[in-house]
């Protein structure tokens, strides 16, 4: 299970982010109420989740979604066929999948929107959390496939920074 990431929303109040691929299990949805619990997770940026009526904030294709708990409020919600996002508070919370079975070049044309989307924003108040298939020595991987080379340029485009570990 991967571990909680904490942002801070410009009002200062720390949020408890949790990324989590579900896999489109039913367990892993079970699974989800108790850890959100036990953790005092705020905001889920997941994927791939087994029912789409739960709440979540959904994407177009009901592929990736944005779970708030009780008293998080989203100021405004963006919907596109390959992420979801969410503005609270001076940050934007953003969650990606891209499915595995695509081509590079599918890869590039799916983050077109993304890009564009996380750059009229600032880079320093987005948390973009998603499986993108992709790996780069650039972010802890021990290996770059291509997708991690387009994600390469990418960040570059958008300013972000990853902070994930290894091959997670």
């Amino acid at each position: 299970m991967r571990e909680v990431e904490r942002v801070t929303a410009s009002s200062g109040k720390s949020l408890r982010c949790l990324p989590m691929n579900l896999d489109r299990g039913c367990l892993a949805m079970d699974l989800i109420l108790q850890v959100v619990i036990k953790r005092g997770v705020d905001v889920v940026l997941g994927q791939e989740p087994y029912k789409v009526d739960c709440g979540f904030i959904r994407d177009r294709s009901d592929d990736k979604f944005i779970w708030l708990a009780p008293g998080v409020a989203a100021r405004s919600i963006y919907r596109d066929r390959g992420f979801v996002a969410a503005e609270l508070n001076g940050i934007t919370l953003v969650s990606a999948y891209f499915f595995p079975n695509e081509s590079t070049a599918e890869f590039k044309v799916w983050l077109g929107p993304l890009e564009g989307y996380v750059s009229r924003r600032d880079s320093r108040r987005v948390l973009l959390a998603g499986d993108l298939k992709a790996k780069s020595k650039r972010f802890g991987s021990a290996v770059t496939n291509a997708y991690g080379r387009v994600l390469e340029k990418f960040l570059d485009a958008t300013e972000l920074v990853p902070i994930n570990t290894g091959d997670e």
